[in-house]
């Protein structure tokens, strides 16, 4: 055990080791921390699906209802903007990254978001959206007209540049 050949030996084996065992182990510290940040965005997805899947339903004529939202609509122009073809728009970049729709529903006005482009990789506009459903809802209470939750719906996602999530056919 004199011989200085089997302690430097050894001291190489080890610090070989090392970095192959290094390098499997960041390998496989990535792969794991890949996975949970996919599983992650997932869920937060789904969450915020959900929640630009609620709708709302005021139960007046569409006509009313356009007066109602047009007004809380001209009260935040930076959130929100009046497309064409009686839509609504929900600014997070651009004017229309959310497109709200007023639609006949057998209980009122149903208005609803049928279209959410995806930014930084999801979509966006759910504080808005919940912001908007609020203001419609106290506006309609202040002329003392009834509003109730109306059905959840689904998105499907389309690619493109930029990609955005569009209603199921179900309720368009």
């Amino acid at each position: 055990m004199d011989n200085p050949v089997i302690y430097v030996a050894i001291i190489v084996a080890v610090i070989i080791g090392a970095m192959f065992l290094g390098r499997g182990l960041r390998r496989g510290v990535s792969r794991s921390g890949g996975r949970y940040a996919r599983r992650t965005a997932e869920d937060r997805v789904n969450r915020m699906l959900d929640e630009l899947g609620a709708t709302l339903v005021v139960q007046a004529p569409e006509l009313e209802t356009r007066e109602i939202v047009d007004g809380v609509v001209r009260e935040q122009p930076r959130r929100f903007s009046i497309l064409e073809e009686g839509e609504y728009g929900i600014r997070f970049v651009e004017s229309d990254d959310a497109v709200v729709r007023l639609v006949d529903d057998g209980w009122g006005t149903r208005m609803q978001v049928v279209r959410s482009t995806e930014r930084l990789g999801m979509p966006q506009n759910v504080e808005f959206w919940k912001d908007l459903r609020s203001r419609v809802a106290s506006g309609a209470g202040a002329r003392e007209i009834a509003v109730i939750d109306g059905p959840r719906h689904g998105f499907t996602r389309r690619d493109g540049d930029p990609s955005f999530w569009e209603v199921d056919d179900a309720l368009r």
